[in-house]
């Protein structure tokens, strides 16, 4: 199963988590950190990229509906520091 582009596509986030679970578990920590890494910071260049207007103005991108690009930059931001306690709990119970 892959997954595209599309925020309000198929695929709820427990099928998406496991999808991610089984598609890097057999890899070392350090290639999936890496590889994390390298894909969030290239994302956060795109956003960076982005002008100020088409980040900020409401309803510009038919698919974020009637909210702001920026959203997304910001959901992303929440999302990893919800779960950075977690993970770093379960990286030091398993020495990583």
């Amino acid at each position: 199963m892959a997954f595209g582009a599309n925020p309000n596509g198929e695929g709820s986030p427990d099928e998406i988590n496991a999808w991610i679970y089984e598609t890097y578990r057999g890899l070392p920590w350090d290639q999936v950190y890496t590889k994390w890494r390298n894909g969030y910071q290239r994302f956060l260049e795109l956003g960076g990229g982005i002008s100020e207007r088409d980040l900020l103005d409401y309803g510009i991108y038919p698919w974020m509906e009637s909210y702001p690009l920026a959203n997304v930059l910001l959901a992303s931001y929440d999302h990893h520091q919800e779960h950075l306690e977690k993970l770093q709990a379960w990286l030091q119970e398993n020495g990583k």
